[in-house]
């Protein structure tokens, strides 16, 4: 269950179908309010392009997105979360590696670290005004497809950040897996940041996929846990590093499953 780089997860509890489908009409309310709330975020993005805003300003429209996202989870849904661990996370530049089980993490670590800079893919680049806007944030726009050079980009983009003493945040499995798959690190980026950038790394794990499944939109109510580790200081060999923070991640995210208030309310 706990072997580096992998947790099996158990599936969600059965609720029952009246439960359902007070779920499902809550979901589609906080669908359509998350696009109102989307279309009206959007719409300025065309006047900053415009007017060459700064990434304070860019970081700052986006944190009236992710705010929005957060309230309307918490008084929509009925989803709410608590943060265990917060006084492992240095007040300086380190690197956050979480697990990735829904969008809710994207959502929360924003609100959570409104500097941070993001590791996300490429492809984002391609969507209209989105790219810009990514860029300006600025995340770290990673092409997976572009083997070493885009390690090389990454790390050379994360450096900056962290020079601007902001941290880095991201996902070391490489996208969404569901609370019944076996966890999966892609570790290359990980590592090649934690050799590089000189900073602690501070793994992270919540249990999201409980109450937002990786291939639904439908979300049920209740209290999400994230939890912040110890972090792993910088030095430790490549090999060494990874099979540490894997471990860490793996054992601490079926820990959380565990806990009596990450069950699903009913």
């Amino acid at each position: 269950m706990c072997k580096p780089g992998k947790v099996l997860y158990g599936k969600p509890h059965q609720r029952p179908e009246r439960t359902e489908r007070l779920h499902y009409l809550r979901s589609i309310l906080f669908d359509a309010v998350v696009v109102i709330l989307t279309v009206v975020v959007a719409s300025t993005v065309p006047f900053m392009a415009l007017f060459n805003a700064s990434s304070a300003t860019v970081r700052a429209v986006s944190q009236v997105w992710a705010k929005g996202i957060m309230f309307l989870m918490k008084y929509v849904v009925g989803l709410d979360y608590r943060v265990e661990g917060r006084e492992h996370v240095p007040d300086g530049p380190c690197i956050i590696a979480c697990n990735h089980q829904s969008l809710w993490e994207t959502a929360a670590l924003c609100v959570i670290f409104p500097d941070a800079s993001i590791v996300a893919k490429k492809e984002l680049r391609k969507l209209p005004m989105v790219g810009w806007f990514l860029e300006r944030y600025p995340m770290i726009l990673v092409d997976r497809s572009a083997g070493r050079h885009a390690l090389r980009q990454m790390v050379d983009e994360a450096k900056r950040a962290v020079g601007e003493g902001r941290k880095v945040l991201l996902f070391p499995q490489g996208t969404r897996q569901a609370i019944d798959e076996p966890v999966v690190f892609q570790s290359a980026g990980i590592s090649a940041l934690y050799t590089n950038l000189e900073v602690p790394v501070v793994p992270a794990a919540c249990n999201s996929g409980l109450f937002w499944g990786k291939k639904t939109l439908m979300m049920h109510s209740g209290t999400i846990t994230l939890s912040f580790l110890p972090p792993i200081a910088p030095g430790l060999p490549r090999k060494e590093f990874q099979e540490k923070m894997e471990r860490m991640i793996a054992e601490e995210a079926s820990r959380l499953l565990k806990v009596s208030e990450a069950k699903v309310a009913r």
